[in-house]
């Protein structure tokens, strides 16, 4: 039950990980800063689910650990890729901390984002599944 419980923490901190940042303000240094916390946890992550579709020993283990070993690597692709964007815009801006709450509306960080939210959004139903379905397992009786 430790591996899908870190990966739970990991997929989940991740996407949480928006909100203090997004609260604190639409700059560009939070912005980056956003990403650099979600993408060492979403390559752990990615490296989590590997391992536990590899050790799954049921078939809906297996099916939610193939969902996972997809998902969670496209949203790192996203996030990456978003923090590219990021930096462009911050080189665009002369380097100055400016407001970005404009790169949601339209531009390229927006088309990337379109890949990275619904793969966080998988990533997240697909990991909880996998912990109560885990959970289940463990709690029925063996017969």
């Amino acid at each position: 039950m430790r591996t899908p419980l870190t990966l739970l923490g990991l997929v989940w901190i991740a996407f949480l990980t928006i909100f203090p940042f997004a609260a604190a303000g639409d700059t560009s240094f939070l912005h980056i800063a956003a990403h650099l916390v979600q993408l060492p946890l979403l390559v752990v992550a990615t490296l989590v689910a590997w391992r536990q579709r590899r050790g799954a020993t049921a078939r809906v283990q297996r099916a939610l650990g193939w969902v996972l070993s997809v998902s969670v690597p496209a949203a790192v692709v996203g996030v990456g890729l978003e923090l590219v964007t990021a930096v462009v815009r911050l080189a665009e801006d002369g380097w100055v901390n400016k407001d970005t709450a404009d790169v949601f509306e339209s531009g390229p960080h927006a088309v990337v984002a379109s890949l990275t939210i619904p793969s966080m959004m998988i990533s997240m139903i697909a990991v909880l599944a996998l912990v109560l379905v885990v959970g289940l397992r463990r709690r029925s009786p063996v017969g």
